[in-house]
């Protein structure tokens, strides 16, 4: 496998032209193209990175402005037909053969692609990139069928987790010919295994501007305000439910409160419980915020608390960390490869509430271990930097289309 966590591989030609497919939902208006799922953040520095990002997604047909906008230079935006989700299946197949030939129409003009997944578009159109000869880069996040058994029930899970089954196997036969982005070492450990072209990366928002000095970050006092931030999805597989009897068990502690941000299929129904269990002053919900907001709330937090039932490798324990922020997190998937296995923040068994409280406690009564934990999670945000990514994620896609484009050339022009 091959991880390169800490360096820019070396490579002797650079991608021009990128298309790159995500699953993401864009709205259009007179300032241009913007999107309400903050990754497209992370594409915009990956834009930097080539002389034009091609990036294909599903369009909204009303005029709107979401909450992050494209960039306006090096990417060039290309509109799929609409669909609300894949739900409802009805207009996915009737959306399903114009993206294709939009897809197909521009495969021409690339001379790699990277594609999101595992996700039915995302197998379509790697499969059409492969017969194509255009070199082809999967980007996995997390293990779907796990992630889908938790969004259904019944037969529905059952069928859902075998078409998982099914994109999991077009997605690594796709690596396995050209190569493949996994989130966290534990993914790209699974697809290591069957492909010799795997980087292992993160997906970090963070800046360099945006690291708090770390001795800055030793020096708060503890536990400060007493709170604790959430930030993240309210769906199933993240467990928010959990949220209710954490905020119970820690106010027999202290004055402390739960600060939720985020939104999602689950937040209805966690505010009806907020209301009903008489926990508004210990659990406080405040939606989803812009990435401005979301980092003065790590600055001004206690810990960050992360209570998934499955997992890939969060972003938002970048932000944390970059914050100095001390992180508990269940010990899921991901979770302990991206916390060094406890050295940058401390693991808990999942939907074990005596287990966080136990873990805040700690931090607080052991404050070499804390600043220990603050120290080294300091150090891995410095060191995995947006713009360290995608300068690395842009290599290996360079490089990997070196490898497998007989006899497509690649021009090289260094941008930066």
């Amino acid at each position: 496998m091959e991880n390169r966590t800490g360096w820019v591989h070396a490579f002797y030609t650079e991608l021009v032209r990128l298309g790159v497919y995500a699953d993401l939902l864009y709205r259009r208006d007179e300032g241009g193209v913007s999107t309400s799922t903050a990754f497209v953040l992370w594409l915009n520095g990956l834009g930097e990175q080539v002389d034009e990002l091609i990036l294909f997604g599903r369009t909204h047909p009303e005029a709107g402005r979401a909450q992050y906008r494209l960039a306006d230079a090096g990417i060039r935006f290309v509109s799929l037909p609409y669909y609300e989700s894949l739900r409802h299946v009805g207009a996915v197949a009737a959306a399903t053969a114009r993206s294709a030939a939009i897809w197909n129409r521009e495969l021409s003009r690339c001379d790699a692609v990277l594609i999101f997944g595992p996700h039915p578009y995302a197998a379509l159109f790697g499969l059409q990139a492969h017969f194509a000869h255009v070199p082809t880069v999967v980007g996995v996040r997390q293990d779907l069928p796990v992630y889908l058994s938790y969004r259904f029930n019944g037969l529905k899970r059952r069928a859902a987790v075998a078409a998982g089954r099914s994109l999991e196997l077009i997605s690594r036969r796709l690596a396995r010919e050209g190569g493949a982005v996994a989130v966290g070492e534990e993914m790209a450990r699974r697809y290591a295994a069957r492909s010799g072209r795997v980087l292992a990366t993160g997906v970090s928002l963070v800046r360099a501007a945006d690291l708090v000095a770390v001795e800055e970050a030793v020096a708060r006092p503890w536990p400060g305000g007493h709170q604790v931030l959430v930030a993240g999805r309210l769906d199933p597989e993240k467990n928010p439910m959990l949220l209710l009897e954490t905020a119970k068990a820690l106010r027999q502690t202290g004055p402390w409160q739960l600060v939720v941000a985020g939104t999602g299929s689950m937040a209805a129904e966690l505010a009806s419980q907020v209301r009903s269990q008489g926990l508004e002053d210990s659990l406080l919900l405040v939606g989803r915020l812009d990435r401005e907001r979301l980092f003065e709330l790590h600055r001004q937090s206690t810990v960050l608390l992360h209570v998934s039932l499955t997992e890939g490798q969060p972003q938002v324990f970048y932000e944390a960390a970059a914050a100095g922020l001390p992180i508990v997190a269940t010990a899921v998937g991901g979770v302990p490869a991206a916390l060094a296995h406890g050295r940058r923040g401390a693991l808990v068994p999942p939907s074990d509430v005596a287990a966080i409280v136990t873990a805040i406690y700690e931090l607080g009564s052991e404050p070499t271990r804390r600043i220990a934990m603050i120290r080294a999670a300091s150090e891995w945000a410095a060191n995995e930097t947006l713009d360290v990514q995608v300068g690395r994620v842009a290599a290996f896609i360079s490089e990997v289309a070196s490898a497998t484009s007989q006899p497509r050339r690649l021009s090289a022009r260094r941008r930066r």
